[in-house]
């Protein structure tokens, strides 16, 4: 899956420039005004007979100009009873009408109001005809014509914008600007309107400094026009809206977020107060626009489903206000199916496209650009779905749409497109289109303006990358050293270009490093080791990437390379162990593995500017992120590299300070992890296994480590994906579990076996083996589900789970903390819903997921329980909010979390904990970033009622999240589940665990027993593994020292038993002296 493709056509696919001009009435007429209040009063009988009379009035006094000004009364949506075709066919007979008059300044004007009318009603394109008719007119006029033409070609540029014609609207602005200042006495508000728009065009072709140049000019002539509402609210809110876009295209999207969020509160403010419709209209539509870029901004920072919610409103309010066709609908149709795509929701997504799809090509719509956006992320639902043909019908229909948009010309998207497309043909071996693609880039980029910039490098590196997929080797080791040695000309260099080119690198060094492999006959040593200093030198380059980070496209770029250069660091290393038996190799091997996991987390952590990590004070992390920024910003202009290298020594300064005085927050963020493993063994306890699985490219090992032994075990991976996936889909059939139970044991533990020793076990899984619980393995194919109980790895062995090897410490101390139990359970009632659903005022704040969460009953009375138990204290229902657990949770040994927890493995530090939501405590979800700054210290954290999110295409990442972010919270060990379990099993399991935890046992032996007798007393379907496999146990085993209210009494007892015994003792001997 190609991530940063997604995320690259969504960003462009989702951000648009208003380039809007207001349509000035003649409001100082008195009639127009009575009409206006009418309107807005509602009272639209009165008003429309307001209007005739004053229309037949100005006829009979010949007065025809001002008729003009009536025009958007006619036609009129609020007063056609809300029927647009109804208003339309009103202004066109009312135009035409006044067209007989053979006045070419009334024919003008009339008809640039009748445009306008075409274009609310979802019509550039007649819009844009109309136009050009008028400016006949206007051309015929003696007295300010050149006004006329400039106003007239402005609006001509807009219409071409909704029509999708880009190159055209571009023509229409510069023709505009420059009648504009020709003119003696300068229009500044006019001045900032085409100022915005030309930035908007610029933005759109690439030039970002062109585009800053043009809001920076439509905000200077802002500055000196009249303090009106108009220029207050509702232009300012437009450059406000372009300036987030152009913020968010520079990778600051704190900024980006406040400026959208400016430009929707100064929309709202003008809606309230204009009167005017069509310009309350456009401000309404203009705010809509907004609150889709705002969704964008979120979806750049990884915040997948709130960008959904967001865009999802944005769509609703459009749909209703302007009709299911209307050209701002079917753009916001496939803004919202681009952001069903980044949520894997390929069913809405597909839905949607098709909807925009129809529309567009059953229409007489002219929108090039937003056509060609939808068949091209088509295409990317069918390859995403598997579905090859149609992805290849889907994007070949995108390219011809492409070019006639585009006219011959490349932009940075289409080539991006290309580029793409050619890497999706050579990886589905159609060898001649992805070679002609190849070609086409790389002479559009070498003959144009691409040349001697990133683009030439990024195009450089595509190319090498489609031929190394069609496995031409030769060829990608040619172009991928040309990558490598890509320079750019010293006249065009940038500090920017330079730190930007280095750290594009990676993937040229990969390809030409893994080209050198794929090319290599024989195994020789020298040359994997060159190979293996080639790839590290990629590896160092990538870490240092990481201080510029600023986006989800950025960290799914880094996380692509890094996944792709630390599989060949792994496979040139275990090449050189099985060639020299050299056990090093074998250490470095499983060294980078754990590197490799900790670097995903990091980089995903690195991506938030706001988290805060507990015991680190509020300075510390504001001094990291304005390092972090000046580090970004030094490279982000045209200025010397040595503000760069500058800033990347403060940086370095700053971490060795962070080294010294918070070395628990340094080691989890920016150490290297290579020390920790030299003492592995020392850290593993006797009779217990650690078996750590880790797929090489597409194979599979496992890596058997105990005190005294360490070996690498090839598997056969064959259908493991497919198997592990039919026993989610088939939970209670015995004639799929069986066999496959079975065959998965042969294929991961059976060749195993022999190298374990003792009954204590420690997986560490990888991949999609996150999916699949080891103890439902069988050693024999079973005949009931009974069966399990006697032939499973349950029986035999005592598993527990953990997410990396450096967290194997056996001289860590159990701490024992002074209270033994806390709970939180909100049940998720029916009446917490409607007292939740009360509070809410403004739909797009009702929390839907919340309403939709099954209720707890079970958990509700295990948490009453055992609070008595264990002499603990519980919050239930409304009383377990976010808040409370955050004041209450920490110095726990048990901490009970009976709540919903949706493991995120499309974004995993959005992963999160559900509590009560109420009027007082609107956020109840509690994120993995967020847990970083709790403080949760306890022996044992319980997330039951685990309900996993959607499918992902990086399985485990959710959990290995969470289980990261609890650690570094104090938590010694999590016991959660690796999929959604049905409540009331979960409750029956976890009140056994605790029977078996009250007795001392550890928390692995108490987990296995607890399961065992769930297995001896579960009847029919609720045997299966899917009620109880999926609690598991995430790191520290060691038992609670518990002391339940039942241990007091028999410790009550047994005192005052002795008390007794010696008194009678004591009794018997008086007695004896006395006789």
């Amino acid at each position: 899956m190609n991530v940063r493709v997604i995320y690259k056509l969504i960003v462009v696919g989702f951000l648009w420039f208003v380039s809007q001009n207001t349509y000035g009435q003649n409001n100082s007429l008195k009639g127009i005004q009575k009409i206006k209040q009418l309107i807005n009063d509602e009272k639209f009988e009165a008003a429309n007979k307001e209007l005739q009379n004053q229309i037949l009035h100005l006829k009979s006094i010949k007065n025809y100009d001002t008729l003009t000004s009536y025009i958007p009364f006619v036609g009129s949506y609020a007063l056609s009873n809300k029927n647009r075709d109804f208003a339309l066919s009103k202004a066109i007979k009312f135009v035409n009408d006044l067209k007989k008059y053979q006045n070419p300044s009334i024919s003008a004007k009339a008809l640039k109001e009748l445009a306008w009318i075409y274009e609310e009603s979802g019509m550039p394109n007649e819009a844009y005809k109309t136009l050009k008719d008028a400016i006949v007119y206007a051309n015929q006029l003696k007295e300010n014509s050149s006004a006329i033409k400039a106003d007239f070609n402005y609006n001509m540029g807009y219409y071409a914008t909704q029509m999708g014609n880009y190159p055209l609207s571009k023509k229409h602005y510069f023709k505009s600007l420059q009648l504009t200042e020709k003119q003696d006495k300068k229009d500044y508000v006019f001045l900032q309107q085409i100022n915005n728009a030309l930035g908007g065009v610029m933005w759109r072709e690439g030039k970002l400094d062109s585009s800053y140049l043009f809001f920076n000019q439509s905000l200077k002539a802002l500055k000196n026009t009249k303090n009106e509402p108009i220029n207050k609210y509702y232009r300012t809110s437009l450059v406000n809206m372009n300036l987030a876009v152009l913020s968010n295209m520079l990778g600051k999207n704190t900024e980006a977020i406040l400026f959208s969020e400016n430009a929707i509160k100064g929309f709202d403010k003008y809606i309230k107060i204009e009167e005017n419709e069509q310009q309350k209209n456009a401000a309404k539509k203009n705010q809509l626009v907004a609150i889709d870029n705002l969704g964008v901004f979120y979806n750049t920072v990884g915040e997948f489903f709130e960008a959904e919610k967001i865009i999802s409103y944005a769509y609703n309010q459009k749909k209703n206000m302007l009709g299911n066709n209307n050209p701002d609908v079917i753009i916001s149709k496939i803004i919202l199916a681009q952001a069903k795509l980044n949520t894997l929701d390929y069913i809405n997504s597909s839905k949607l496209l098709d909807e925009a799809l129809n529309i567009v090509e059953s229409s007489s719509l002219n929108q090039l650009y937003w056509h060609a956006t939808a068949l091209l992320t088509r295409g990317k639902v069918y390859e995403q779905s598997k579905q090859i043909e149609k992805a290849t019908e889907y994007y070949t229909k995108a390219e011809v749409v492409y070019r006639k948009s585009l006219a011959g010309k490349y932009n940075d998207d289409f080539l991006l497109a290309l580029n793409n497309m050619g890497l999706f043909y050579a990886k589905n071996g159609q060898k001649i289109k992805a070679i002609q693609l190849a070609k086409e880039t790389y002479n559009a980029v070498q003959n144009g303006d691409f040349k001697n910039t990133r683009q030439e490098l990024s195009n450089l590196t595509t190319i090498a990358e489609i031929h190394f997929q069609l496995k031409d080797y030769i060829k990608a080791k040619e172009l991928s050293q040309k990558a490598i040695n890509f320079k750019i000309n010293i006249n065009n260099k940038t500090a920017q270009d330079s730190i930007l080119i280095y750290f594009d690198k990676p993937r040229a060094i990969y390809l030409n490093a893994s080209s050198k492999y794929k090319l290599n006959e024989t195994n020789n040593s020298d040359l994997l080791k060159d190979l293996l200093k080639q790839t590290e030198t990629g590896i160092k380059i990538l870490e240092q990437r990481k201080t510029i980070i600023n986006t989800l496209n950025d960290v799914s770029k880094l996380m692509a390379d890094n996944y792709d250069l630390f599989n060949l660091a792994k496979q040139l290393r275990l090449d050189l162990y099985e060639l020299t038996k050299d056990k090093k190799f074998l250490s470095d091997l499983i060294t980078i593995h754990e590197s490799s996991i900790y670097n995903r987390i990091r980089s995903r952590l690195n991506l938030n500017n706001n988290m805060a990590f507990n015991n680190i004070p509020e300075n510390i992390t504001k001094r990291e992120t304005e390092l972090k920024n000046n580090i970004y910003k030094s490279f982000n202009t045209s200025e010397s590299i040595k503000n760069y290298f500058d800033a990347n020594e403060k940086w370095n300064i700053f971490l060795d300070s962070l080294k010294l005085h918070y070395p628990k927050y340094y080691k989890m963020r920016y150490s290297t992890i290579e020390e920790p493993l030299i003492n592995l063994q020392k850290n593993i306890p006797k009779k217990t296994a650690v078996v750590r699985y880790l797929f090489i490219e597409k194979n599979l090992y496992a890596y058997i480590i105990d005190n005294q032994n360490k070996n690498l075990i090839k598997l056969n991976s064959e259908n493991l994906n497919e198997n592990i996936r039919k026993l989610g889909e088939n939970p209670s059939d015995i004639n799929v579990l069986s066999p496959l139970l079975f065959s998965l044991y042969k294929q991961l533990w059976q060749p195993i076996e022999k190298n374990i020793t003792g009954e204590n076990i420690i997986i560490i899984p990888d991949a999609e083996l996150f999916n699949l619980s080891f103890e439902t393995l069988t050693t024999k194919k079973i005949t009931s589900l009974k069966e399990l109980s006697t032939h499973s790895l349950l029986t035999k062995y005592i598993i527990s789970y953990n997410f990396s090897l450096l967290l194997m410490d056996k001289t860590r101390k159990t701490i024992n903390y002074n209270k033994d139990f806390i709970a939180f359970v909100p049940e998720f009632n029916d009446k917490m819903k409607e007292n939740y659903k009360l509070t809410i005022t403004d739909s797009i704040s009702i929390d839907k997921t919340y309403l939709s969460l099954l209720q707890q009953p079970f958990s509700v009375d295990l948490a009453k329980e055992y609070s008595k138990m264990f002499s603990g204290t519980s919050f239930l229902n409304e009383k377990a909010s976010k808040q409370i657990f955050i004041n209450e949770a920490k110095e726990h040994k048990i901490i009970h979390i009976g709540t919903h927890a949706e493991s995120n493995n499309v974004s995993p530090e959005l992963s999160r904990l559900i509590f009560a939501k109420s009027a007082s405590e609107e956020d109840n979800s509690l994120y993995t970033y967020e847990i970083y700054n709790q403080n949760l210290n306890a022996n044992l954290a319980i997330l039951t009622a685990c309900e996993t999110g959607k499918p992902s295409f990086q399985a485990g990442e959710g959990m290995i999240s969470l289980a990261h972010a609890f650690n570094y919270a104090g938590s010694e060990s999590i016991l959660t589940s690796l999929w959604k379990i049905d409540e009331q099993s979960s409750a029956k399991i976890i009140e056994l665990f605790y029977k078996y935890i009250s007795k001392g046992y550890a928390k692995d032996k108490a987990l296995q027993q607890a399961k065992l007798d769930y297995i001896a007393t579960a009847e029919g379907r609720t045997i299966a593994p899917h009620y109880w496999a999926g609690l598991v146990l995430i790191g520290d085993t060691k038992p609670i020292d518990l002391q339940s209210s039942s241990n007091i009494l028999y410790w009550f007892l047994a005192a005052l038993s002795i008390i007794l015994i010696i008194l009678m003792i004591k009794k018997n001997k008086k007695s004896t002296k006395i006789n």
